[in-house]
């Protein structure tokens, strides 16, 4: 790897876990901000969807940003932002205010992202190898060590104010930092000083298949973390603290997969390695399901993270790869309909096991996330305009 490439890399995978950091420092600092607001559940509820809400409006507009401004210039503003936005929350007491700031949050989250897989695709792309796994994995340590710092502040007593002011600064002066150092794939210039606008249609069918199978891994993890702890509580007789161990080993076996998976990208091929995730992760839901004993949630959960650790970053890969030269339209498409997705299906499960059973609802992910593997061939087979013969062959590896 060239010396060139590789502090690329570098930059791109501390910028990944500094994100994670920013996020994770939001989460561990919820239940304050419910004690702040002092309002209803259902309040609660609305205001920390306003988050999703602007990842999911931004994401579209994102890839325009990046064809005008850069990855690496929508990374630092996309940091700086978010931290902005977050560093206001401790001095609301408004669920309107706090919904609004949250609304901004979410919407510079989704840039800053965006930015992220846009140019980390460039960066593999460099490197010859799969790398964006690792970048996903920086992101979820980079959770884990945000969170773990924000309940190390609750429980000696500091509160969100303090918290916020100390990390957030951090995070975002070092994501500029590192960012600044990436190398600038901004969109080429024509000779009378006009952007070039991208030539390949982010439409496509190709690219919509891609989207589909996202749509059903974001959905395994979405229901991974908001009902996996409740069933097995509910359902497998386990305590509090013993069912949301189970999460806890979802993200660990989540985060170590993202870690290795990249070397096992390089050895299988992405087409082996997502037919193989829908496969393991429609087993360990039925682990999870049927599989009597005390042990069994955990194995599930295990495999479970494991299942879907690749899924997400590798479609990424591939849709950077079609989307040929706008190629950051292609990744906004696909990542759109994941946090749609992400926002939706967990409380359609609710619906489902409120009219049926929470068992039934999560048989009907064990069943779609098998999907993975059937579209998998399918989604690499297809070829969009514009993109190089030469990806194609690198996709079927």
């Amino acid at each position: 790897m060239q010396p060139a490439v590789r502090r690329d890399l570098v930059a791109v995978l501390v910028c990944f876990g500094l994100c994670g950091v920013t996020v994770g420092t939001w989460v561990s600092r919820i239940p304050a901000a419910r004690d702040q607001l002092d309002a209803p559940l259902s309040v609660i509820g609305l205001v920390l969807l306003c988050m999703g809400l602007g990842s999911l409006v931004t994401l579209p507009f994102g890839s325009r940003l990046i064809h005008l401004l850069s990855a690496r210039v929508l990374c630092m503003i996309g940091g700086a932002a978010m931290a902005a936005a977050f560093a206001v929350l401790p001095d609301l007491r408004s669920p309107y205010l706090f919904g609004l700031m949250l609304l901004i949050a979410g919407g510079a989250l989704g840039c800053w992202e965006l930015a992220l897989n846009v140019h980390g695709a460039e960066v593999e792309k460099a490197a010859g190898r799969a790398v964006m796994p690792a970048f996903h994995g920086l992101w979820s340590g980079g959770v884990m060590l945000g969170s773990g710092v924000g309940a190390i502040m609750a429980s000696t007593g500091h509160g969100m104010g303090v918290h916020f002011w100390i990390v957030l600064p951090i995070a975002a002066v070092a994501n500029a930092l590192w960012a600044s150092r990436w190398d600038d794939h901004r969109t080429p210039v024509a000779e009378d000083g006009r952007r070039v606008r991208p030539s390949v249609k982010v439409i496509t069918p190709a690219i919509m298949v891609l989207a589909v199978i996202i749509l059903f891994s974001n959905t395994g993890e979405g229901t991974a973390s908001d009902w996996l702890a409740l069933y097995v509580h509910d359902q497998r007789g386990l305590g509090q603290g013993l069912a949301a161990a189970t999460y806890t080993t979802y993200s660990v076996t989540s985060t170590f997969g993202r870690l290795v998976g990249g070397f096992v990208v390089d050895r299988l091929g992405r087409l082996a390695v997502l037919r193989i995730s829908g496969l393991l992760t429609c087993g360990a839901i039925a682990i999870v399901l049927f599989v009597p004993g005390g042990v069994a949630p955990y194995v599930g959960a295990a495999l479970w993270g494991l299942g879907l650790a690749v899924v997400f970053p590798t479609v990424i890969t591939i849709a950077g790869m079609r989307g040929g030269d706008n190629s950051a339209g292609a990744i906004a498409v696909v990542s759109t309909l994941g946090y749609g997705s992400f926002l939706i299906a967990p409380p359609l499960i609710g619906l489902l096991a409120d009219r049926v059973s929470l068992q039934f609802a999560l048989g009907c992910v064990m069943v779609l996330v098998l999907g993975i593997a059937i579209m998998a061939g399918p989604a690499l087979a297809m070829r969009s305009a514009g993109s190089e013969p030469s990806h194609d062959h690198k996709l079927k590896r």
